[in-house]
């Protein structure tokens, strides 16, 4: 004959809370004041980028002074468009910033492929004016000595150009080797200037510097894009940032939606620390965004503004339904509790003593003690059947002083399960455990101050209590 009783509590009252705890994924945060400050951090960080990207092109003005007029003019031209796409771009990204709905990454998405006909446009317009330049070069080449002069200017345009590129763009990152390619190129045109070949090396001075040109536009619109992916990305996960700390605490609302003004929702630990890894993540990523030393390129940075952040944030709303649940199935292992204590009473001379979560710790079981005039005593046990169900394991502990016989305990087994489906829990039928209830279990304090083994595995150290 055995003193413990268990039963088993599924899942189906488990779906009804969840249904209640998915409300929490529409908590009312404070949205305004997050966009505000998306806002302002993104206003920022477009100060920052496009402060670098003008002074990066008033040394290429600089520059561009001190060239020829065939290619001052190229040049010029060249810097006006570079300058209105700049000005597009970070117009586009203030207008959208913070506004991250799904309609507005398709609005991203257009304005990359808008960027991507533009520099295609820029590109066959710059081989038509070169095209242009070099035919009005050859109208001008009449004699040797013309010759010499104008193939020194085109030797000095690509010098010029190649020392621009070398100093204010990263070409490596985007050309590797190109630039040394072009160099060497240069140096036989100078070579050719030297051995007194001046059709050959205003030939060979007019490729490289079209070529170097070209090298520029490309290297200057591949910045662009990565700059803007940058922010954008950096703008994400400052987005998802904020909207982790103001998750951290919520409301907790009622049956009928009203908000418990005495009940809050730590998400970190309802759900045993996953708010504070996604934060680590999330920030772990913003480094990454941010990192100079070794800078993500464009296709790292569109990942993790189109998939990475995105999915950050699709976590945060499953962590924050998954505390709401964790919180609510704890108070329903209480209701359970106190529907199991009021039905010892009324069957029994029992009555109730003290009640504990194991190790003070609200997410672990609850404990109930019942005590006789006797000494005898009824200890009730309410814990979580696994980390995730929302089942619940009752398990009715009685501590007798005398002899209670099985068919005594068999009929109080089998009246709290009647009992329990009256409440509306869904309870199965009360099975007989062998062997006989620990001792331990008699002892609250223990149960309350320090971590012990329940009949449902190691609990670990108290962080909460709520005692009585």
């Amino acid at each position: 004959m055995s003193g413990r009783k268990r039963i088993q509590v599924d899942e189906s009252e488990w779906y009804r809370l969840q249904r209640q705890a998915s409300r929490l994924k529409d908590v009312q945060r404070n949205l305004p004041a997050l966009l505000r400050e998306v806002r302002r951090q993104t206003h920022d960080d477009l100060e920052r980028v496009f402060g670098i990207i003008e002074d990066r092109q008033r040394s290429v003005d600089q520059v561009v002074e001190g060239l020829s007029e065939q290619a001052r003019r190229l040049e010029t031209e060249t810097q006006q468009r570079l300058r209105a796409q700049a000005r597009r771009a970070a117009a586009d990204l203030r207008a959208t910033a913070g506004e991250l709905r799904k309609e507005t990454r398709e609005q991203l998405a257009e304005q990359e492929r808008r960027l991507a006909r533009e520099i295609a446009a820029e590109r066959q317009q710059r081989r038509e004016d070169i095209r242009r330049i070099n035919e009005e070069l050859g109208e001008l080449v009449q004699d040797r000595e013309r010759a010499a002069v104008i193939a020194r200017g085109a030797l000095s345009d690509g010098r010029a150009m190649h020392d621009l590129i070398r100093g204010t763009l990263p070409h490596e990152r985007y050309a590797p080797g190109r630039l040394a390619s072009l160099e060497a190129t240069l140096d036989r045109a100078q070579d050719n200037i030297t051995q007194g070949r001046f059709d050959a090396a205003l030939a060979t001075a007019q490729g490289a510097y079209q070529e170097l040109s070209e090298l520029r536009l490309d290297l200057e619109h591949r910045d662009l894009e990565r700059q803007m992916l940058r922010l954008q990305a950096g703008e994400r996960l400052v987005l998802t940032h904020l909207l982790i700390e103001d998750s951290a605490s919520q409301s907790v609302r009622g049956a009928e939606g009203e908000v418990l003004t005495d009940v809050d929702l730590d998400v970190d630990f309802w759900t045993r620390g996953d708010l504070t890894a996604l934060r680590e993540e999330t920030e772990a990523l913003q480094r990454r965004v941010e990192d100079d030393r070794r800078p993500p390129e464009a296709d790292e940075l569109r990942d993790i503004l189109e998939h990475r952040a995105p999915a950050l944030e699709r976590r945060l709303t499953g962590l924050v339904e998954r505390a709401a649940g964790h919180l609510i199935a704890s108070q329903q292992r209480v209701n359970l509790a106190e529907a199991v204590v009021q039905t010892l009473e009324g069957m029994t001379a029992y009555e109730l003593d003290a009640t504990t979560y194991a190790g003070r710790d609200q997410r672990e079981a609850y404990f109930a003690r019942l005590v006789h005039g006797n000494r005898n005593e009824i200890v009730v046990e309410v814990a979580p059947a696994d980390a995730e169900s929302g089942a619940s394991v009752l398990r009715v502990l009685s501590y007798d002083q005398d002899t209670a016989s099985h068919t005594e305990l068999a009929e109080r087994g089998a009246e709290l399960t009647r009992a329990l489906r009256g409440y509306g829990f869904a309870a199965a039928d009360a099975q007989e455990e062998r062997g006989t209830p620990d001792p331990v279990y008699r002892d609250f304090r223990a149960l309350s101050e320090s971590p012990t083994a329940t009949e449902s595995g190691p609990l670990e150290l108290p962080r909460t209590a709520t005692e009585s």
